[in-house]
């Protein structure tokens, strides 16, 4: 799906020995350049979590782009240990500064991708996308600290565990933000939906 927009990630310099380098320095520069190497394994999660905050396949491709920048910029720096957090926490802090540059509070429009199934009948998929539109909204109204705990396990799939790494907050902080976000959402959705009791699988 995203294959050309990764094929230069996949093409990291082969690691050569510097002139001058100690034998130190130079096992850190190839754990160094070998990490860089694994970080285009993340791209999908990295572009749904991008995908969750933005609402759009155009703005969370660019997003991802960046975090990938950065990411390759400042890998020596950090040296992170744990690498698909520290990637993450890099995506959502870059989809939260454009936000906030944009003034915009969280997605509010709905994604086309997950209404197109071509069996649906026209009334199938404006039913849809109506459903979309309104639970997006309410992701939109969530605080900040609940919203960004919900996009994290809903579009980037991550654990409870995984979020804590990713947010630097305690497990039970993130399961306990993630269930209020669900509640929130749940009960926006219906009072706007009224007598509809579930809510589409895909937020």
């Amino acid at each position: 799906m995203e294959a050309q927009a990764w094929s230069g990630y996949e093409q990291i310099a082969v690691v050569r020995p510097r002139a001058g380098e100690t034998r130190a320095a130079g096992r850190l520069n190839l754990a160094s350049e070998l990490g860089k190497r694994a970080l285009p394994a993340y791209r999908e999660r990295v572009f749904f979590l991008c995908l969750g905050f933005m609402g759009n396949s155009a703005d969370a491709r660019d997003l991802t782009q960046d975090t990938f920048a950065k990411a390759l910029a400042h890998y020596s720096q950090d040296n992170p240990e744990h690498v698909q957090a520290w990637l993450l926490r890099i995506a959502r802090n870059t989809c939260l500064d454009h936000l906030r540059r944009r003034k915009v509070r969280g997605p509010q429009s709905p994604v086309s991708e997950f209404s197109a199934i071509d069996w649906r009948t026209p009334e199938d998929i404006a039913g849809a996308e109506e459903e979309i539109r309104i639970v997006r909204k309410a992701i939109a109204a969530l605080p900040c600290r609940l919203r960004e705990v919900l996009v994290m396990h809903e579009y980037g799939e991550l654990s409870c565990l995984e979020i804590s790494r990713a947010l630097r907050i305690s497990c039970g902080t993130a399961t306990s933000r993630l269930h209020r976000a669900r509640q929130a959402v749940l009960s926006f959705y219906r009072e706007e939906h009224h007598g509809i009791k579930r809510i589409p699988e895909r937020i």
